[in-house]
């Protein structure tokens, strides 16, 4: 996130006219309530979650995901984290697209746009609450309290922000992320994860990359000359006698993990 936030620093303040006019309306990365934007570029409905324009909106995000992911991953670990960021961030986007597009009150002629990861954070962040109410944090090193009454202060704050007009979308959004932070806590506790279906999505895309990776590793691998190949040979037949005798004298049972899994690789070529 660091390097996108750089990155979106230079092309909106660069020198002569710049490469971004409107900020975040033009921005090919924030998310819009407008459909008809949304369909010319679907890929901002994830996008939009990691990144900033704001110094200060960046910052707050980072330390705030790096201490409640902190606490979240000590229950769940860091592989639930990343579902419920995600879906936390588009909870927290539809959200606000339903009331932009519903609600007289926010309707806007040309859609209303959103950008970071608040909704995401707040999803986290009331997830870890909800996991562990009586988590203690000391805010500026100084303020003790516990998780569950920071998570009720900050959710109070974008509600009570909602009517002011100013950012009304991003703190609709925060209370989206809120809402599903807090249900995926709760359906954990009964043993169910909502967010299974993608950790699965996510291993099957890591686990083709892999495969990839290490078909293109095997293609351009050197091959062995004749002397190579005979030194392995030898000195991997002379591993599997050592461990052949071993067996002869102790047993089976004898063996080290390594060395079974050693004979049993062994064992198929």
């Amino acid at each position: 996130m660091i390097s996108i936030f750089l990155l979106l620093k230079f092309l909106s303040n660069p020198i002569g006219d710049g490469f971004i006019q409107q900020i975040p309306k033009d921005l090919w990365m924030s998310a819009s309530s407008d459909v008809s934007v949304m369909i010319r570029r679907p890929w901002s409905l994830i996008t939009h979650m990691f990144a900033h324009i704001q110094f200060g909106h960046f910052l707050f995000n980072m330390v705030a995901l790096y201490t409640m992911g902190q606490v979240f991953v000590s229950v769940q670990g860091f592989k639930k984290l990343t579902a419920v960021y995600i879906m936390g961030g588009l909870a927290g986007y539809f959200l606000f697209a339903l009331s932009f597009n519903f609600l007289d009150v926010f309707k806007v002629k040309y859609g209303s746009y959103v950008l970071g990861a608040s909704a995401a954070v707040m999803a986290i962040t009331v997830a870890a609450a909800t996991l562990r109410p009586k988590q203690i944090l000391y805010l500026f090193g100084a303020v003790k309290l516990e998780l569950m009454w920071l998570a009720a202060i900050l959710v109070l704050l974008d509600l009570a922000s909602v009517p002011s007009g100013v950012n009304s979308g991003g703190h609709i959004g925060h209370i989206g992320g809120a809402a599903f932070g807090y249900i995926y806590a709760r359906q954990i506790q009964k043993g169910k994860d909502l967010g299974r279906w993608l950790n699965n999505f996510l291993d099957k895309i890591k686990s083709l990359f892999a495969t990839r990776k290490m078909k293109v590793a095997s293609n351009n691998a050197r091959p062995k000359s004749d002397e190579v190949f005979n030194l392995e040979k030898k000195a991997r037949q002379k591993k599997i006698d050592a461990i052949l005798d071993k067996i002869g004298k102790s047993g089976y049972d004898s063996l080290s993990k390594d060395e079974k899994d050693f004979l049993f690789r062994n064992s198929q070529t």
